[in-house]
């Protein structure tokens, strides 16, 4: 019992200094926001920061990865997916955007480094974005990047503009693009 409450209040430390990191990246770029800052911002002492980070870095990093971590996996091997069951995988993708809408905006603003965005394109070139039929292994390589960039470039300019169309207007955009990229 003592265990299980004490990963609860872990669990609670760090969910505070994620989210005073958070806030401070809304209105202060990542380089000037110091460990004082995060910890007075989360109520917690520099000592209990310094137990689990080295820098507001290093925490962004782990903000990044439980978000990348949390992208929505197709169902489906790559090699194996459908339309359909691309359409899905890439709605739900969109929708976790749309539910993270305010995580997704901090971390692809000019206050963050462009770490984030680099890592999610690789993430979709290697899981979400299937080898390209008859085309050897560098130009397939080549257009899932090119896929990648562009997939983060459109989701930039939906939270950008709001989301002005739906997570399956966008996914079949996305797809269809894709598809005269592959054709």
């Amino acid at each position: 019992m003592k265990e299980q409450s004490e990963n609860r209040r872990v669990r609670m430390t760090r969910r505070l200094m994620k989210d005073a990191l958070l806030d401070l990246l809304e209105r202060t770029e990542l380089s000037a926001i110091s460990v004082t800052a995060v910890c007075e911002a989360a109520d917690v002492n520099r000592s209990t920061f310094y137990s689990y980070y080295a820098s507001p870095s290093d925490l962004l990093r782990e903000i990044e990865q439980e978000v990348l971590d949390r992208i929505p996996a197709p169902a489906l091997p790559l090699d194996r997916q459908g339309e359909e069951s691309l359409l899905r995988t890439t709605e739900a993708f969109f929708d976790y955007v749309r539910e993270n809408e305010r995580v997704f905006r901090i971390l692809f603003s000019e206050s963050v480094n462009a770490g984030f965005s680099a890592r999610m394109v690789n993430l979709l070139c290697t899981q979400h974005i299937p080898s390209v039929e008859n085309e050897d292994e560098l130009s397939s390589a080549l257009i899932r990047h090119y896929i990648a960039n562009g997939t983060v470039g459109m989701l930039r300019e939906w939270i950008d503009k709001g989301f002005p169309v739906s997570s399956r207007e966008i996914a079949k955009k996305m797809y269809y693009l894709s598809r005269k990229l592959t054709a």
